[in-house]
């Protein structure tokens, strides 16, 4: 696949933290209307390779490309609106709105010193708010939604700067089940606006259901990368994780992956 048909793609990526390496030799491609989903361990490098796709960890080596472009080529303006972001725990600013927090989302479009966007901008704001399903709360504080709404306001707000690609590490994590499933809902329906999507998680059963690939990271390497629907797919998962899984059909035939364990509860 030639580099400007991927949304974004990096060419041996290597990372390290001091003298320590957490990412070995990582090539990825990830095209247009794509959801990736990487699985691993704690510490297996999920969150760090997020991190440097999104310029915000130093590269040891390697390149990361956005359309064939190299991401060290674009200014910070043009990388922030191509390239949306979402850590594990965003920042909570307190007494803020949903509004406000979207708006500011949008600052990479505003002109250079400008404080408030165009009109074109507010017409993006309320976009993002509608997709997300929070039009009727965008003037109620952030302190005051339940888990699944602020995570809906933090996508809304990576989403209202229009990118190509769509950065979340782990936004399922701390959500009740039904808003982890609402919320990969929403980011698979994403995928017809072409946006490229690639999602750190642990949520073996919801990266099947929703990702169309899932990525293996196990210290710092891939070691697996295949389609969700691959027939292989839970023995690779089991050696990422060094578990043995079970899986079953749920009554509406999605996959359910469990570990297979046994608790002694004998006293």
């Amino acid at each position: 696949m030639k580099l400007n048909d991927t949304a974004i793609s990096c060419r041996n990526l290597q990372i390290s933290y001091e003298a320590d390496p957490v990412i070995h030799s990582v090539d990825m491609e990830v095209t247009p209307g794509q959801l990736v989903a990487i699985i691993g361990e704690n510490a297996s490098g999920k969150s760090t390779l997020l991190r440097g796709l999104a310029r915000l960890q130093k590269l040891d080596d390697g390149d990361v490309y956005l359309r064939g472009t190299r991401c060290d080529e674009l200014d910070d303006r043009e990388f922030a609106r191509r390239v949306a972001y979402l850590p594990q725990t965003p920042s909570l600013v307190p007494d803020m709105s949903v509004r406000a927090l979207v708006e500011r989302g949008r600052t990479p479009h505003f002109p250079t010193y400008a404080v408030n966007g165009s009109a074109v901008d507010r017409v993006e704001v309320d976009n993002a708010l509608e997709q997300v399903g929070l039009t009727a709360s965008a003037d109620r504080s952030l302190k005051i939604l339940s888990g699944g709404e602020l995570q809906r306001a933090w996508v809304a707000f990576a989403l209202v700067r229009s990118p190509e690609v769509l950065l979340l590490d782990e936004p399922t994590s701390h959500l009740d089940v039904r808003y982890q499933r609402e919320l990969m809902q929403l980011l698979s329906g994403l995928k017809e606006k072409g946006i490229a999507i690639i999602v750190a998680m642990h949520d073996i059963s919801l990266a099947i259901a929703f990702a169309d690939r899932v990525i293996g990271l196990d210290s710092g390497k891939i070691a697996f990368d295949r389609f969700a629907d691959s027939e292989n797919i839970l023995e690779d998962l089991g050696n990422v994780l060094h578990s043995k899984l079970l899986s079953f059909r749920t009554t509406e035939g999605s996959l359910a992956v469990v570990p297979d364990w046994h608790v002694d509860k004998t006293p």
